[in-house]
Parts: structure tokens; sequence; C-alpha cells
């Protein structure tokens, strides 16, 4: 009799466990089902459920992180993480992940403390590679807790607002392009499907977004992001083999896309979207947020790809063509080289080519959340290193799609970030825009010669940023073709201006904070001599990341030299970027061919054939001149 009262009282107690599981199993079925519907964030909720009801089982709720890291909930995602974390056999990245949801949710503390311990633990196969981007994530958290304390940042001091609710949704909006200074076009998601669409701004405020009128509706299949050209004859956009429209950009950076362009016809309408040639569009390679400008004739177009021959994931990519043609046959796509490009994802490119200033979206340079706004300056063929734009720009989630307003009044980005009572939630990205925290002051000048003081057209001039006396900071170069120029500055900071030019001795001055006025004056150089930097800062900017082979002098004597054949072109624009590439390793030069009437670029001098062919190789292998080869001359 006892045993059979203890077996009744052993029966009813398990009972309830037994129905628990059993409830537990319905609701992990169901989110399979949501799951592989695509609603990834409901099946999280369900699979955290079910992992909860029965007894904390760890393979729904690593089912459950998962599904909340890829929605980007990072809050949730760490508290189910946080369980599985020291699981280094069944979850081997949990602990990594849960260290990432941390950071991205802005607990930088308890982030860097997380990596730190993965970092201890990990022995798996990829221990090499695991310590490298432990690494750079700690370096990111540690530069957060920097800048934190920081009144206002040194690269955009800005203040950041979200757009009215009326324009964002509960979707992603996402790829601003401002038009005009009252203009928006952005990208969002309607019923399932990525749209274009529009909004002005009317005294002072966006009005409701309507779809963009007048692009066919085959632009419309599958689009991902896209841009206008400056003179808005073209419209550059990304399709994608795939619609999704729960990733970042609506395209979640892996799925299979490529660059489209429309062309306006002289009716005022739009033809059909074009494929981009197939050495652009790789095949089984994305090909991603395209970024036009157009500069010396030349139309040049930045895009972001994972094609093979790149530094890791997502690279970013420059290529042109002329303007005098409606042909649209680009030069071979060109890296833009180590000092921008990692292992990471480098995205949505932005040029502003007054500044020569790129920015762009990264996760593998130091960053303070997931995709950072990052900065950098192109000067004498080569890119500064690039600098966090900071808070409030940047943010511990996902910001990309930087862009500048034309009037130079502030810009746009794109944000999964929270706002207040706005944003409440980490899951969808909205448009933000932002304005500079201070007003700008216009520091302008001449560049006159010594000694006649005429104007002296086609130089140079880079502005520094001169706080830190014995490190200047570069903050752009921009062209002059008449002499005169003028940069935005903030009033409570000191500058330095450098000014080069083909001809004369390189110039550097303080700038003029009184009236803000500054003229240079450039010396004319003797013959055979250089130009030459002569601003520290000078020493701070990195090649495009392809090995170091400079040449080495050709002793006086040596009777015959090695040069290396580039290319042969109709006509010569030494601003060309491939050009800049080369610049790495020697002297560009452009030879006319009057007979044949065309003109051969040639890249030299080197002493010894051995340099000069792993540098033909070396260029070959970087696709920016597929034809490169050796040829040996007379030393004159």
């Amino acid at each position: 009799m006892n045993k059979y009262k203890l077996l009744r009282a052993t029966f009813f107690l398990l009972l309830p466990l037994a129905l628990t599981a059993q409830k537990a199993s319905e609701i992990a079925k169901n989110a399979d089902a949501l799951f592989e519907s695509g609603k990834i964030g409901e099946a999280a909720e369900m699979y955290e459920l079910a992992g909860r009801l029965d007894g904390e089982n760890h393979s729904l709720l690593y089912k459950a992180a998962e599904a909340y890291y890829r929605v980007r909930d990072y809050k949730r995602a760490a508290e189910c993480y946080v369980l599985l974390k020291g699981d280094y056999d069944r979850y081997e990245f949990a602990g990594l992940r849960y260290a990432r949801a941390l950071k991205q949710n802005g607990q930088y503390e308890q982030a860097l403390e997380a990596f730190r311990e993965f970092g201890r633990e990990y022995r798996g196969d990829r221990r090499a590679q695991v310590i490298s981007v432990v690494s750079n994530e700690i370096n990111g958290c540690e530069l957060a807790l920097q800048l934190v304390t920081q009144r206002a940042s040194p690269v955009i001091p800005a203040e950041v607002k979200i757009l009215p609710k009326w324009v964002n949704s509960t979707e992603n909006e996402f790829s601003p392009v401002p038009f005009s200074d009252n203009l928006l076009y952005f990208s969002t998601v309607v019923q399932g499907q990525v749209k274009l669409m529009r909004t002005q701004r009317q005294s002072g405020l966006w009005q409701q977004p309507t779809e963009a009128n007048g692009l066919p509706e085959a632009a419309a299949y599958r689009f991902g992001n896209g841009v206008f050209s400056p003179d808005g004859n073209r419209f550059y956009c990304t399709q994608c083999t795939e619609q999704n429209t729960t990733g970042r950009g609506a395209n979640g950076l892996r799925t299979l896309c490529a660059l489209f362009v429309l062309r306006r016809s002289t009716d005022g309408g739009w033809g059909p979207p074009v494929k981009l040639r197939n050495y652009i569009n790789m095949p089984d390679h994305t090909v991603t947020h395209p970024y036009v400008i157009q500069e010396r004739g030349r139309e040049i177009l930045y895009f972001s790809s994972d094609r093979e021959g790149g530094f890791g994931g997502l690279d970013l990519y420059v290529c042109e063509r002329p303007l005098d043609t409606e042909d649209l046959d680009f030069s071979f796509p060109q890296n833009l080289g180590g000092a921008i490009n990692t292992a990471g994802d480098e995205v949505t490119p932005f040029f502003d080519p007054s500044a020569q200033t790129l920015w762009f979206s990264s996760n593998g340079q130091p960053s303070v959340g997931g995709l950072d706004v990052f900065k950098t300056v192109r000067s004498d063929g080569k890119w500064s290193k690039p600098e966090n734009a900071g808070f409030p720009v940047n943010s511990p989630a996902d910001d990309f799609f930087f862009t500048l307003k034309r009037n130079g009044s502030g810009g746009f980005l794109s944000s999964n970030r929270l706002s207040g009572t706005d944003k409440t939630n980490t899951r969808d990205e909205d448009i933000f825009e932002f304005f500079p925290k201070n007003p700008p002051v216009t520091l302008a000048g001449k560049v006159l010669e010594r000694g006649s003081n005429r104007l002296l057209t086609d130089c140079m001039v880079a502005l520094y940023e001169t706080d830190n006396s014995a490190d200047p900071r570069l903050l752009e170069v921009r062209p002059s073709e008449d002499g005169t120029f003028q940069f935005y500055v903030l009033p409570e900071h000191r500058y330095a201006m450098e000014v080069t030019k083909d001809g004369y001795a390189t110039a550097g001055v303080q700038a003029n904070i009184n009236d803000y006025e500054t003229v240079i004056r450039l010396a004319p150089l003797g013959a055979g001599q250089r130009p030459e930097p002569i601003l520290t800062a000078q020493r701070g900017l990195e090649s495009p990341g392809l090995p170091d082979m400079s040449p080495k002098a050709v002793p006086p004597g040596q009777s015959e030299v090695y040069r290396i054949h580039l290319e042969v072109q109709p006509d010569f624009d030494a601003l060309t970027p491939r050009y800049e590439l080369a610049r790495n390793f020697g002297k560009v030069t452009a030879e006319p061919l009057p007979a044949q009437g065309i003109i051969r670029v040639i890249l030299g001098d080197f002493s010894d054939q051995k340099t000069a062919n792993e540098i033909a190789i070396a260029l070959r292998k970087s696709g920016s001149f597929p034809q490169a080869f050796v040829i040996r001359e007379e030393n004159r």
C-alpha cells in the first residue's frame, strides 16, 4: 500500500512536468514554422518561451539567441547567450556573440570583460583568427569608453534627430539620397517589397512620403538601394536575387545583388534598368551600395562587393568611365586597399569630391557598435588612416548610409539605434538627420606666385587641424582651379594649410583665425626639382595595401633601366584613380605616340628587373592594370 501511494504521488508530481515538456515541444514546432516562413523575430520569442518552459532547454535557447541576434534584438539575445557561453563544445561562438550583443546594447564595460573571457577560454581550431577578431572588438569597446567622455566628436561635431514617425515606420527605412536641400529620396519596405520613396520639407517639416514617380516598374523589381548621378541623368541601383526585407539595408549584406543603371531620356522619362558589365557584376558575388561622382570629365563609381581578391567580407571598390560617351564601359574595378578594407564588411561609400573625403561604414575597423561611420581623406593618391566619426553620428547599434547635404548643413544616415520614445527597439532601421553642432565659419584664401603675386591655377590645397601641433590631423584636400579656396572650419580650433603645385615648392602656413582670410605664396622650383610635403601629418597617410616595393634609385652610369608599361589610352588624365595606385611604386608618365594617335602610360624607372617584375605582377593582380609588363630601355 505504501509503495502504491509512493508511485501515485510520484505520477502526479511528474505529470505537470511532462505536460510542460509536451507544451514546449508544440511551441518549438510552431517556432520552426515561423522561422521557415521568414518571421525570424516571432520565431525567436517562441523558441525562448519553449526553452524556458522545458527547464532551460539549451538547444532551444540557442535557437532563440541566434534568431534574436539575426534580427538585432541585442538585449534579448544576450539574455539567452549568457546561459550558453561556457559550453564551447556545443555552442562554439556563443561567448563571442554574447559579448557582441552586450556591446551593441551599449554595455561596454560588461562587453569588455566578456570579450576578454572568450579570448582566454576559446580553444577552437580557428584560435588565431578569433583572437584577431576579439582584439579588434576590445579596441572598439575601449574607443567607445574614451569617446563617451568627449564633449563633441572631433571628426564631425553634430546633433542627430530621427525623422518623423510618418516618414519612418516599423519596417526598414534606409539609403537616404538628398536630391536637393528640401527633397529627400530613400528606400523603405512596403508590403514586403522595397520601394523608392520621396519626401519634401515644407516650412521646416518633412511631409508624408510618396512613392517616387517616373522610374519604370522594372526598377522596383527586387530593388535594394540607389543613387542619382550628379547631373541627374542616371540612376544607379542595386537589384537582388532575393527580396530580403529584414536584413541591414534590406538586403542583409549577404543576398546576391548586382548593379544596374537607368538613363533619363530626352523627354524626361527613364529607360529600363541596364545591368552593368560582368567585370563589375562578377557572377556569384554581391555588388551593392553604388555611389557616383563626376570629376574632370569622368564619372567615378564607388561600390561594395565580396568579389574575389578582396580582404574579406564586403570591400569598397572604385571604377570610372568617360562622360563624353553613352557607353557604360567602366574601367576594371580597383580595390581601395588595406588602409580602408578589412576582413569585415566595408559598405555604403559616400565620396565628397570637393574635400577629397570618403565616408563609409565598417564593422572590421574598431567600432563603438556594429557598423560604424568612418572618414578617410585622399591626398597624393593615398588614403589617410580612417577615423571613427564618434558619437552621436555613431551609436552602439548599426550606423550606415552616411550622406552629406549639398548645402553643407549636415546630412542623413540610417540606423537601428534607440531614440527615446520615438524608437524603442533595435530591430528595424530608420532615417536620421544630423546638423552641425556649432555653426562653421568660412576660411578663404588665395594661392599666389612669390614675386609676381599672380594667382596660380590648378593647385591642391590641404587643410590640417593643428590643435595638437605635434600631430597635425589631415581634414580635407581641395583642388583649386583658379587659385582661390574655401573651407568650412570651427572657430574654436586652429588650422594649417599646405599647397602643392607642379613646378613650385610646397608651402605650408598657419591659418589666419582673426578674419579667416589667408594668402599662400609659392616659389618656383629649379629644373629637376619636385615639390615635397612639409607637414608631418603626411607621414600618417597609408598606402592602398599593396606590398612595399619602392623602386631603388638608378645608380649613376647604369646603362639600362627597367620600366613598366601600364596601358595605352587615347588621352591621359593624371587624376585617374588607377594611376594613384601605381604612384605608390614610382613616377607615372605619359608618352604620346603621334603616329598611332594614342598615349602610352609608363611607370618607372627601376634599377633591376626583379623589382620591376614583382611590381608588374602586383599591379596585374590588383585588377587595375591587367596588361602591365616590364620593358628594358637605355638609361637616358
